[in-house]
């Protein structure tokens, strides 16, 4: 797991290297970015895991991912993502792994 520490580039590059059964507890959320298409779908990691096997890494299963609506097409956009915590004033965190607000 990324090191809370790292720079953007490096948090993303151990995201998208990580084991799914490492970050069971977060969610994945993705867009294809087609129009007319689902929008945002979150799916929670261990789901992600259950399906793709524990032991894919989080790179894979995004370039194994196909929308689920009618165009069929790749993920345009993905974060990481905490999620909601039950009565705490902190907003989810989120880390973009892919998409315009990926700054190279």
């Amino acid at each position: 797991m990324a090191a809370a520490n790292a720079s953007a580039r490096g948090q993303r590059a151990a995201i998208l290297s990580s084991a799914l059964r490492e970050l069971t507890g977060l969610y994945l959320a993705v867009d294809c970015l087609a129009a007319g298409c689902n929008g945002v779908r979150t799916f929670a990691i261990a789901e992600l895991a259950g399906f793709y096997g524990r032991d894919s890494t989080v790179g894979q299963v995004l370039r194994r991912m196909r929308c689920s609506g009618a165009c069929g097409g790749r993920v345009g956009v993905a974060w990481l993502e905490t999620g909601q915590i039950p009565n705490a004033r902190a907003r989810p965190r989120c880390v973009p792994l892919l998409g315009p607000e990926v700054r190279e």
